[in-house]
């Protein structure tokens, strides 16, 4: 009987503890629908009581998160940008994205706008003039470049020091990007960070990534008719941020 009733409770331990994780709410802050949006303070509102419950700071890439959130009725505020949202039960995640250029903060991803649109980009020069040592090219290609290809989300970042971050997410999607972000959901995310180093002029060249886990790749970069954009091996990515802060 005992090993019978150890293994009943153990079960309802489990179940227990299961059905008591809550919700998790995540998403991305973006100054536009292309240009992300790091370092920025992220409220979680209670929509009834107007309590503050949390607050978190956009990463690097823009994301932010909330976890072991009650089922209830909440709003996520940025700035002066709220947006609301239900959350029905427990162990739901529910995404939800914020554009700062719009009164609703509401993420359209079918913009095709650039960054170059919303923000001027670092001084490259003239595009076909060679850059007179490799620390003068990597000042004028560091940043945050970032873009969509079907419905994958890549960022890389050639951080000035020579630090290196990269960032994909792969996510379902019904027909098309939607306006208020429901029908994505993350499928998969990966990414690593590292050092790289560049050869090349403002036009063309090859950047040496090395991550910290031992591991190359090469990226090869080129200028294309989109300013302010770069292929870099076959994705066209933009630049949103001229540093990584």
């Amino acid at each position: 009987m005992k090993p019978l009733f150890t293994g009943i409770l153990l079960s309802g331990l489990l179940l227990f503890a299961f059905e008591a994780s809550g919700a998790e709410i995540n998403g991305f802050v973006g100054y536009s629908s292309m240009q992300v949006a790091p370092n920025v303070s992220v409220k979680l509102i209670n929509g009834k009581s107007g309590e503050v419950t949390d607050i978190d700071e956009t990463n690097f890439f823009g994301k932010y998160s909330f976890e072991d959130v009650k089922p209830g009725y909440y709003k996520v505020q940025v700035g002066d940008i709220t947006r609301e949202l239900m959350i029905k039960k427990s162990n739901q995640e529910k995404r939800l994205d914020i554009d700062l250029s719009v009164k609703d903060g509401a993420m359209d991803y079918g913009k095709t706008s650039s960054p170059a649109s919303t923000q001027k980009p670092a001084s490259q020069g003239t595009p076909a003039q060679a850059a007179s040592n490799n620390q003068t090219l990597a000042n004028q290609i560091a940043g945050v470049w970032w873009g969509y290809a079907g419905s994958t989300e890549r960022k890389i970042g050639l951080c000035p020091g020579g630090i290196y971050m990269d960032y994909t997410e792969s996510s379902y999607s019904s027909g098309g990007y939607s306006n208020q972000g429901a029908a994505w959901g993350a499928a998969s995310q990966s990414g690593g960070q590292g050092s790289w180093t560049i050869q090349g002029d403002t036009q063309s060249g090859v950047i040496s990534v090395r991550y910290n886990n031992g591991s190359a790749t090469t990226l090869r970069y080129s200028q294309i008719n989109d300013p302010g954009c770069l292929d870099i091996n076959g994705s066209t990515l933009c630049r949103s941020s001229a540093t990584c802060q």
